[in-house]
């Protein structure tokens, strides 16, 4: 939309930002695209909410739901580029509704991931405007009452909130950045506490009543067991112990959790990036190995977990044949905190390149690694970044580019404009970060898979 003829109208523009046509013209006004309209299930007229205040400018709604007793509806609105976010409720009549609070951090946001609410019309939501995702409490009206949750880690995920003992349930990443384990806490944000101490990432499930914790975990050399805790996170016994049958007997390599030094800080102090080698399973320290590296690498999706992962199965066949396997995530991507992703923010592939020459530059130094065999693969995310490597680096002899971004131009834009903001806004790191600019420079075989070009 533009006002530059006194009105506000609507433009088509092709994705350079080259204008096609004028959609809409005359002496009035073009209001937006985005209706939010709510209708009974029985049929009958939309009721539309008045979203008037939002009318300058693209937005975007995120999420929509029910107050509990359906009094209410509740939504959260976004600018385009997603720097800000607003959490809105409306009468099922539609009408004006009622902004309870603007959300926003250092770069982008995302819809919360977790909007509770509570008896008394009090909610929980989800924010990362600290750095690192935690839990909020507010009242009806969208005043703050406490952090209930604070440090840093991870909140991930809400198992259970018990209102009569005023008590949470949750995962998070407090005791690994590599694993979510089950903690509780009040909800004034009092008495932390883990229940689920063993060492690994924890799935958990509790029963109805409270009283029972179903714990499934793993590590990354241990499957998947599962125990029964009481609330309070005691053992009472062993449900299933998951054998693996003739493990011991399969041809598979030997995995180690590694941490790597990166050459960049962040605040002054050391990056260490989080990685991983399967070696092979007759592995010998005097010979020098093919290595075959594996990231996906976007924005706050780690890969290196001390979880069994279903064996890695397709890892260790390529240790088999000869491979050494070696996972590693960029800073960006280690989950460490919404901080360590907004490092990308407006150059999506730039800060992951430097993680990845660091992690190159360590990995060619050990004794056992043929340096001119290192191969690189990836998808989606993963599939830009091996695209991006193999044109900006000279690392890698061969690589596999599935469903890859080849320049974010091109790609869909509420996700590349969460990261990057848009062409006309942010030039510099579209150009910067397109793998078809820099295709004469590509170093190595490289293997493109059913990608968006």
């Amino acid at each position: 939309t533009s006002e530059r003829s006194g009105w506000k109208h609507l433009y088509h523009y092709d994705k350079t930002g080259t204008l096609l046509t004028q959609v809409t013209d005359g002496p009035w006004e073009f209001r937006n695209l985005v209706r939010l309209g709510i209708v009974s299930p029985a049929g009958g007229e939309p009721a539309f909410v008045d979203l008037a205040d939002y009318t300058r400018g693209d937005f975007l709604i995120s999420s929509t739901g029910w107050w509990p007793d359906a009094s209410r509806l509740s939504f959260t609105i976004q600018n385009r580029t997603q720097t800000w976010l607003d959490l809105c409720t409306v009468s099922p009549r539609g009408g004006t509704p009622t902004r309870l609070l603007r959300d926003a951090t250092e770069a982008w946001i995302e819809a919360p991931s977790l909007f509770r609410v509570l008896r008394d019309g009090s909610f929980l939501l989800t924010s990362e405007r600290s750095g690192w995702k935690h839990l909020y409490h507010y009242d009806k009206t969208g005043t703050l009452l406490t952090q209930v949750t604070d440090g840093p880690w991870e909140f991930r995920s809400l198992v259970r909130l018990d209102e009569d003992r005023s008590e949470i349930f949750f995962t998070c990443t407090a005791d690994s950045p590599l694993a979510t384990t089950l903690y509780a806490v009040n909800l004034d944000g009092s008495d932390l506490r883990q229940l689920t101490p063993n060492r690994g990432t924890h799935r958990t499930t509790i029963s109805p009543g409270g009283a029972y914790i179903v714990d499934s975990w793993s590590t990354a050399h241990t499957p998947d067991r599962t125990l029964l805790r009481d609330r309070n996170g005691k053992i009472l016994r062993t449900l299933d112990t998951n054998p693996v049958f003739d493990l011991d007997t399969w041809e598979r390599g030997t995995l180690e959790l590694l941490r790597i030094p990166a050459s960049r800080t962040t605040d002054d102090d050391p990056i260490m990036l989080e990685a991983m080698f399967i070696y092979p399973p007759d592995f010998d320290p005097d010979r020098r190995y093919p290595v075959w590296f594996s990231t996906y690498a976007g924005p706050h999706a780690p890969t290196v977990r001390d979880s069994w992962a279903g064996g890695r199965a397709h890892d260790h066949m390529l240790t088999t044949s000869g491979f050494l396997v070696f996972r590693a995530d960029p800073y960006s991507a280690s989950g460490k905190g919404a901080r360590s992703a907004w490092t990308a923010y407006k150059r999506l592939g730039v800060p992951e390149m430097e993680d990845i020459n660091d992690l190159m530059e360590w990995l060619k130094a050990q004794p056992f690694v043929d340096p001119d065999r290192i191969g690189m693969s990836g998808f989606s995310y993963g599939g830009f970044i091996t695209a991006y490597a193999m044109t900006h680096s000279t690392h890698f002899a061969r690589g596999i580019a599935g469903g890859s971004v080849t320049d974010w131009r091109d790609y869909d834009t509420i996700y590349t404009e969460r990261y990057m903001q848009t062409p006309q806004d942010n030039p510099e790191g579209y150009a910067a970060t397109s793998v078809v600019a820099a295709a004469k420079n590509l170093h190595g075989t490289l293997l493109l898979t059913h990608g968006w070009m």
